[in-house]
């Protein structure tokens, strides 16, 4: 874990010394105290330091990207140059555009929902109608992959009292982009969240919620090979979870078809509806177990890898 002093986090942030040091002290910016007793500020809390700043800042100064200022790019801008980095796998350039973002204080919700999604799907789009090639895809995936591992070192840690999120995509389905941002999503919202990854059997997923014990369980579902395997897993596997966890779902493989033969506590079709879905039950967190619907209005789609 990086460290910053409150200097360079003054100069970074344009405010004296002694001011950061007086917000350390009123505990209004996190601090560790090192063996000899000075302050240090962890990178992801000098980070959100600035995030809320509405003062001029320079991150360059902690080792961070440089504000470039997306404020007169329009959001058609971002993506058309989000979209061309990640089939260039540009992964520097693709982080840049994501902490602007985030140093501007968009949510990741937004960010995932607004930016990341449409840039992806113009990707596949484009791999389906041969204007990118196969392995221009595939990189594309893994340089946007890289880019959110670079993004966690900045969202704030989740408190030591948060509660546990875990999920990932069924056995068939090899997308690991939306599982994610999920985890990204939730931990933002101060979810302690882990995805477990992709291609899970069931029974694997099972075998986690009964060790872990988390609050909420996502399942990403962006393709489905076999629909009737897919439902008597799913509906096994709900019987033996429903009164431990929460079961939120999401992915375009889950039509309104098929939602309608399943059960679970929420369908979300987009980031920012998990976000929304994920604040409540932050709220009331153990009430909320077991509270399940065939067709929760509730609608977090998983985006596309």
């Amino acid at each position: 874990m990086q460290y910053i002093s409150p200097r360079q986090l003054a100069r970074a942030a344009g405010v004296s010394e002694s001011s950061i040091k007086r917000w350390c002290d009123q505990g209004q910016i996190p601090t560790v105290k090192t063996a000899g007793g000075h302050r240090r500020v962890t990178l992801d809390a000098a980070t959100e330091f600035l995030r809320q700043s509405r003062a001029e800042f320079h991150p360059e100064l902690l080792g961070l990207p440089s504000r470039r200022g997306h404020g007169e790019r329009t959001v058609r801008n971002l993506i058309d140059d989000l979209y061309r980095e990640v089939v260039a796998g540009d992964e520097e350039a693709c982080h840049r555009i994501l902490f602007e973002l985030h140093l501007a204080g968009e949510p990741m919700s937004r960010i995932f929902d607004v930016f990341v999604t449409p840039a992806l799907h113009r990707v596949g789009d484009g791999w389906e109608c041969g204007d990118v090639q196969v392995y221009q895809e595939r990189r594309a995936c893994s340089t946007i992959l890289r880019a959110f591992d670079r993004l966690k070192s900045v969202i704030p840690s989740p408190s030591v009292t948060a509660p546990l999120a875990i999920g990932g995509t069924p056995e068939c389905d090899p997308y690991t982009v939306p599982t994610e941002m999920v985890e990204l999503v939730l931990r933002q919202g101060d979810w302690r969240s882990r995805s477990l990854g992709s291609r899970l059997p069931f029974a694997t997923m099972i075998t986690a919620i009964r060790d872990l014990k988390p609050e909420l369980y996502w399942l990403s579902v962006s393709y489905l090979d076999d629909v009737a395997f897919f439902l008597d897993e799913y509906r096994n596997f709900y019987a033996q979870v429903q009164d431990d966890v929460a079961i939120v779902v999401g992915g375009q493989g889950l039509t309104p078809e098929l939602r309608k033969q399943i059960s679970f506590a929420a369908y979300c079709d987009n980031m920012q509806h998990l976000e929304s879905f994920a604040r409540t039950m932050r709220r009331t967190c153990g009430d909320i177990k077991g509270r399940t619907s065939t067709h929760d209005k509730t609608d977090t789609k998983p985006s596309q890898e």
